[in-house]
């Protein structure tokens, strides 16, 4: 596999993912992600689907789209060491 900086190798092998396959994800949400913040959205995800917010500073957010295919959880982000040597996230549903 050519080196991708998105991509925690031991973890994916930990998780029986393709790593190629999990790159090639991380690259185009991490594309989107730059393309969004540059015109201001944020791509939010809770409750099973995802959104696409603009801050128009009048209360509340706009959700200008609606992503409802796939996973989308809105955990707080965070990381820790497993214990294990592989980074681990906090639990979602």
């Amino acid at each position: 596999m050519k080196y991708n900086p998105l991509v925690n190798l031991n973890e994916c092998e930990a998780a029986g993912l393709d790593p190629e396959k999990v790159g090639s994800i991380a690259r185009r949400l991490n594309k989107a992600a730059k393309e969004a913040a540059a015109l201001g959205i944020v791509i939010f995800g809770g409750s099973g689907s995802g959104t696409l917010r603009y801050h128009d500073g009048k209360g509340g957010a706009l959700i200008v789209a609606v992503l409802p295919e796939g996973v989308w959880d809105g955990g707080d982000g965070s990381e820790r060491d497993g214990g294990d040597g592989l980074k681990r996230a906090e639990d979602f549903s």
